[in-house]
């Protein structure tokens, strides 16, 4: 039996309206990761890997790439805000080249795999949560076409149905996993890698397909893989996209010790994000001797009873103890804040406004509310309760700066917008940052015309 020809992108580019999304620096890691366990299985002889947002790649000249590889197997990945995009280029292959199965993975299919399967029709099948072990099984049995029955953790077609199989249990040991074929894709300057999986809290704006228990590689296979990149990719940054750096004290110890053993902030800056109930003296300490280049973390809100409601598990005094440490060992800090919370009123923004401008970070990070599906705030969303309006379901406007989905009863969606601008100055000018903001400026220019232009959307 032949062994499939697979091709794993990401969606096109449609136009650039966010430039730090749809003009990213990094590579996309569920590519390389899938690709990873293709290679290590012996599953193809034939594969080709295209990150087409990383690239640059508009649809047409995509299409033109799949059409001259003819592959057996399409995987795309694809976040919410660029699902149409993937849906697009899903029925314009299947146009030409019918027999050629694609499938779909990402939080989009994850949150609603019925929803994404109906709306798409150029999708052959949707693959739920974590995809490696069920890609991996679906390419073994190719031969078998529709025999999907006994694969977990997807969703397909039969007919006129749409088949939803049983859950694919969670990867416990991340190490078994093959490290990750970043040699398929282009160099990047960026690199997000994971050291764990899965998060404890229940924040309701985040839907979190890697569950709540929290599974960690071991220090030596996250090192391994840091240092193949370094020597093989040469990045100016490593970024842990874990949710949740620094909950397993042990295992987060011992990758500190081997960064600062084989001084690996000499070769290359790195940085995590985390959640502030896990940082503490000790961690900072370590994280200081290491050499971390940045902490994100995660404040969302100024006012306590917001930051009740969300399932964050947090209050303001425990924000403002993480960043009086950060700042205590001279970390610098991100902090990420949201507008448009249930029942946010422009008081409570302009708290969140005048708490951020307390903290200081040193890169504040303003968004507004997305009601990703998956989420309570999409439930909330679509009911029209906490005092939102339902305006849309096109995917494409689902956006953290530029989204003209969300509105609430008592303030407008162009009101939330004002407010996001005013927030970013505010926190400079209160601070005395004045060199700070013409930086800021000028590195996001691009990002600012484009919010600039959001003002005359609807």
């Amino acid at each position: 039996m032949d062994k499939p020809k697979i091709l794993l992108t990401t969606p096109p580019l449609n136009k650039i309206v966010e430039p730090l999304y749809d003009k990213p620096s990094f590579v996309r890691y569920s590519i390389a990761s899938l690709a990873a366990v293709l290679l290590h299985e012996d599953i193809t002889n034939d594969l080709l890997c295209i990150d087409a947002k990383f690239s640059q790649i508009y649809e047409n000249d995509l299409l033109k790439l799949i059409l001259d590889f003819k592959p057996d197997i399409i995987g795309i990945s694809s976040f919410t805000y660029e699902i149409e995009d993937a849906g697009n280029i899903a029925e314009k292959v299947k146009s030409i080249l019918p027999r050629t199965i694609i499938c779909v993975g990402g939080p989009h299919i994850s949150a609603i795999p019925e929803q994404c399967m109906k709306d798409f029709t150029g999708f052959d099948i949707g693959f739920i949560g974590e995809a490696e072990i069920s890609f991996k099984e679906f390419c073994h049995n190719y031969s078998e076409k529709g025999n999907y029955a006994n694969i977990k953790g997807i969703c397909y077609r039969e007919i006129d149905k749409i088949i939803i199989n049983p859950e694919r249990e969670k990867i416990n040991n991340l190490d078994e996993l093959p490290m990750p074929a970043w040699h398929l894709l282009p160099k990047a300057k960026e690199y997000f890698i994971q050291t764990s999986k899965g998060c404890p809290f229940n924040c309701n704006f985040c839907f979190n397909p890697n569950g709540n228990i929290v599974r960690q590689r071991s220090a030596e296979n996250v090192i391994k893989e840091i240092e193949w990149l370094i020597e093989n990719m040469q990045p100016k940054r490593i970024s842990f996209g874990d949710e949740v750096f620094g909950s397993k004290n042990s295992n987060t110890e011992k990758i500190l010790d081997l960064i600062i053993e084989k001084q690996i902030y000499k070769k290359v800056k790195w940085d995590i994000q985390t959640h502030v109930s896990f940082v503490n003296e000790e961690l900072l300490k370590k994280l200081k001797k290491a050499k971390v280049s940045k902490i994100e973390l995660g404040v969302e809100s100024g006012n306590d009873e917001i930051l009740k409601m969300m399932g964050k598990g947090i209050k303001k005094e425990k924000i403002i103890y993480a960043f009086n440490l950060c700042k205590k060992y001279k970390i610098k800090t991100g902090a990420f804040l949201i507008f448009g919370h249930p029942n946010e009123t422009k008081e409570s923004i302009n708290e969140s406004i005048k708490f951020a401008c307390k903290l200081n970070p040193t890169e504040p990070i303003f968004a507004l509310m997305v009601p990703f599906p998956g989420t309570k705030i999409y439930e909330y969303y679509k009911n029209q309760d906490y005092n939102y309006i339902c305006r849309s379901t096109k995917w494409s406007e689902y956006r953290k700066q530029l989204n003209t989905v969300l509105q609430l009863k008592n303030i407008s969606n162009k009101e939330l917008r004002i407010l996001l601008l005013k927030a970013n100055v505010m926190l400079y000018l209160k601070n005395f940052r004045f060199l700070g903001l013409i930086k800021f400026g000028l590195s996001n220019y691009k990002s600012g015309i484009a919010f600039l232009k959001s003002f005359f959307l609807k």
